[in-house]
């Protein structure tokens, strides 16, 4: 990748539709002045079309899929004519409401509208003056943090004239989403998928069982690999998974493994543990696929940080990647599922506050994955970094791509 685009931090966060499956990404920058994101567009047009395809690629029932990215311009840069020649398809501008309407704004915009560009209106609030961009727009993203219910019914009815699809930000936590699904909103961003819906008294499918029992095993470093094979065939679903993987061509094992004792024995506790993780939690049907893509890559990221700097294990990076998201996808309180697993103090303390090495790795692991705009990386590891989130990126398909198995 170009030296630049591993100095600009860039991160991405999905949007998802009323059935909550994801269709665009909004593409986040960590930038040191208002011109980077106009150096980055103008940029080599190869790379641009590389990195925009790379962070919108997604592995999703069975097929690669390539979706829209909003990118946010300034509107200096909109005036300009900047805009690289991507696909019409893949690229949504994204222009801020605190600007003077004037009509060379408004001649430009139409400019790309009538390119095939679609358009998003941010941080909206209805007045009359914004109807000549409401003409032009697709999307308009209401910010549900600054407004009450009221007012953002008053907002979405007033847009109904025009043909734009409302768009809920900063949607954090699942209560919000139906809240705004009722108001008449069609699309949603925020982190309200990592935050499980509390439901007291709830028990666990005995999938989740079975997740559980061999997460708590696996923390055990003399379990053996018989134990581990005793819980994994409970689930005849995972037991097929990870046996596909095993022989599939990535690793080229020398004779086909037809139990799972083989399977652990041939490839090493680290690499199978990861697998049966994985395949554990992407079992859970209920969940969007999203999830366990956040997962994935928050997993692999504090991993492949870990294997580049001192002080912590790689093995133990993963699993507190994996572990701190897993209370969401299984829908329990963190403290419970915790102390159920038996995990370590420094796993324990990572999760709950950000404390300890990997707990600092963690917070800035999840930092940057969300595009955090307060947080600032020191310049000797913002090549590391944005590595590290590319890769992850990369592997979170090939993972999910293996865990379904399409091309076993």
């Amino acid at each position: 990748m170009d030296e630049h685009f591993n100095q600009l931090g860039l991160s991405r966060q999905p949007i998802f539709d009323r059935n909550l499956n994801v269709v665009a990404y909004e593409l986040l920058y960590h930038s040191e002045n208002g011109n980077e994101v106009a150096k980055f567009l103008n940029g080599d047009q190869e790379a641009c079309n590389v990195l925009i395809n790379n962070f919108t690629s997604i592995y999703d029932s069975g097929t690669l899929k390539s979706l829209p990215a909003f990118l946010n311009v300034t509107e200096s840069f909109i005036k300009t004519e900047s805009l690289p020649s991507l696909s019409r398809h893949n690229l949504v501008i994204e222009i801020q409401i605190d600007q003077e309407i004037t009509p060379k704004l408004l001649n430009s915009l139409k400019g790309y509208v009538e390119a095939g560009y679609r358009l998003v209106i941010d941080d909206f609030t209805y007045s009359e003056k914004y109807n000549p961009l409401l003409e032009l727009a697709h999307v308009v993203r209401v910010d549900i943090i600054k407004h009450s219910q009221s007012d953002i019914s008053a907002h979405l009815k007033q847009i109904q004239r025009f043909k734009v699809t409302a768009l809920a930000e900063n949607v954090g936590s699942y209560e919000e989403y139906e809240t705004c699904y009722k108001l008449g909103f069609r699309l949603f961003q925020g982190n309200f998928l990592s935050q499980p819906t509390k439901i007291q008294g709830k028990k666990l499918t005995s999938n989740q069982a079975i997740v559980i029992h061999l997460l708590a095993a696996l923390q055990d470093e003399d379990v053996t690999a018989a134990t581990l094979s005793d819980i994994i065939c409970r689930d005849p679903q995972l037991t097929f998974k990870l046996l596909r993987i095993v022989n599939s061509a990535q690793y080229n094992l020398p004779n086909k493994i037809e139990n799972l004792t083989q399977a652990i024995v041939a490839l090493g506790l680290n690499e199978i543990n990861k697998w049966a993780t994985l395949l554990a939690l992407s079992s859970n049907n209920d969940k969007p696929s999203e999830l366990i893509r956040q997962i994935l890559i928050t997993a692999r990221m504090c991993e492949f940080i870990a294997q580049a700097t001192d002080g912590i294990a790689p093995e133990l990076a993963f699993i507190t990647g994996v572990l701190s998201i897993l209370d969401a996808l299984l829908g329990v309180e963190q403290s419970t599922l915790l102390s159920q697993l038996s995990v370590s103090e420094d796993i324990v303390r990572a999760i709950s506050g950000y404390e300890g090495k990997a707990g600092k790795l963690l917070q800035t692991v999840n930092f940057y994955i969300i595009g955090q705009s307060s947080f600032t990386l020191p310049e000797e590891l913002r090549k590391l970094y944005a590595e590290a989130y590319f890769e992850s990126l990369r592997w979170s398909n090939e993972a999910m791509q293996m865990m379904e198995g399409s091309h076993l």
